[in-house]
């Protein structure tokens, strides 16, 4: 299985919210991840995920952003996913 770290950029790939885009907020256990993406999954309300139903990517915000969670806002957090998200036609990376 693929270690996720706090900050990578994921996309689900099963459920109901397949396809959608989100942050890894913190590991719960070694198969479940907390998630956000600032808008319908805000910080006080993360999604709980299996990473067996998770696409990662190698991109990742920078750690000392996530590790003051009190200071990142919701805003903060939709703007790093727009801002790592892959553009389309990237080599290497699904989009």
């Amino acid at each position: 299985m693929v270690e996720l770290k706090p900050g990578q950029l994921v996309r689900s790939r099963a459920g109901r919210d397949k396809g959608k885009h989100y942050l890894v907020l913190r590991k719960i256990d070694p198969r479940h991840v907390l998630l956000v993406d600032g808008n319908s999954r805000p910080l006080d309300r993360p999604k709980r995920k299996n990473i067996a139903h998770l696409q990662h990517y190698e991109r990742q915000a920078e750690p000392n952003q996530l590790l003051e969670p009190e200071g990142l806002t919701d805003s903060q957090v939709a703007r790093l996913i727009k801002d790592l998200m892959p553009v389309s036609g990237t080599p290497g990376e699904e989009v």
